[in-house]
């Protein structure tokens, strides 16, 4: 069977190189080498707390953890899968578990295939890395049913958000796009993605901003005036963001899409959803069609991922790697090259 590297985690913030026996491709699936993989945020949840630990690949003592945002080279093809035209030798993207390893397994998740495809000549693996989070941050912008001309606020300018804003400028380049962060370096890339306003809460009152920005309108039942945001998008996983995206939304129409996962159980003003008639909605998973519709848009131009990849490290190095997508002001995505 042979051994291979993997990225271990033995407790929490512990991750140690360790050799492993190699996997072999699953009878539904297929065993790919792995070329990139990019430190996810659900990933740091587990490897700071230890929470969702039933996302990861158990080993001796430890886990790999999910690895889900991976690209590399298929080498075996299980006899039952159903993976279309790919082939061994074939660049691939998709989803898989654990892949901070040199080889992974990419098996059915998400319904009855493998969400695996080809990749095209022209995106790398490292872009090919990015394609995970993108497919999350268009699967928050389509539950959003944006219209002609709607203000779009979006809390939180991580991969997703910043991501989110990708989206919206590519598929609804007439909404108005409002982010806001802490990080000034990653309300710049915001900027630079086309977002026509970014508010820097460490400095400026983000309710009040959008107030101003929308006009103020009396609620019954409420403590406080509505703004008339149409669509917000929670995306920093924080409870203070998530009230005030409940605060700003426009009665009887606004929409909250939340497409973090929260460390702690946030507190939420729950009457601002019942008097302003608010719809509010979850995002978790994709398809296919999704995956090929991003990756589309990768290879076609109109979305440009490389500048979202700031760190990039060697397998060896995987703990530095998940260090440093912890300081958010200076990473926004580390890719780990086994």
């Amino acid at each position: 069977m042979g051994t291979m590297k993997a990225a271990v985690l033995y407790g929490d913030r512990d991750l140690r190189i360790v050799d492993i026996p190699k996997p072999q491709a699953p009878d539904n699936g297929v065993l790919v080498k792995v070329a990139g993989v990019g430190v996810c945020g659900t990933d740091l949840h587990t490897y700071k707390l230890g929470m969702f630990r039933e996302m990861s690949l158990p080993q001796k003592d430890g886990s790999i953890l999910f690895g889900h945002e991976f690209a590399g080279e298929v080498v075996a093809i299980g006899e039952n899968a159903q993976v279309g035209s790919i082939g061994v030798g074939d660049r691939v993207v998709g989803i898989a578990l654990g892949a901070y390893a040199e080889y992974c397994q990419v098996m059915p998740m998400i319904g009855d295939t493998p969400l695996l495809a080809k990749l095209p000549d022209n995106v790398s693996y490292e872009e090919a890395a990015t394609l995970e989070p993108l497919t999350v941050s268009m699967s928050a912008v389509l539950k959003g049913d944006l219209q002609g001309r709607e203000k779009v606020l979006i809390t939180g300018a991580g991969m997703i958000g910043l991501g989110c804003v990708q989206v919206i400028k590519t598929l609804y380049p007439d909404c108005e796009v409002i982010i806001s962060d802490v990080s000034e370096k990653r309300l710049a890339m915001a900027r630079a993605f086309g977002a026509d306003r970014t508010v820097n809460v460490a400095e400026e009152d983000l309710v009040a901003g959008m107030k101003e920005l929308t006009g103020e309108e009396f609620v019954l039942y409420n403590h406080t005036t509505s703004a008339n945001i149409d669509v917000a998008i929670e995306a920093s996983g924080l409870a203070g963001p998530l009230n005030q995206c409940l605060e700003v939304l426009k009665p009887a129409s606004g929409r909250l899409v939340i497409v973090a996962l929260y460390e702690k159980r946030p507190e939420a003003d729950l009457n601002q959803i019942v008097s302003k008639n608010l719809s509010v909605t979850g995002v978790l998973g994709y398809t296919q069609e999704l995956v090929d519709q991003c990756l589309a848009l990768i290879s076609q131009g109109k979305v440009d991922r490389k500048p979202l990849i700031t760190h990039k490290y060697a397998l060896a190095e995987a703990s530095e790697a998940f260090e440093a997508q912890i300081k958010t002001s200076e990473t926004l995505k580390a890719i780990i090259k086994p």
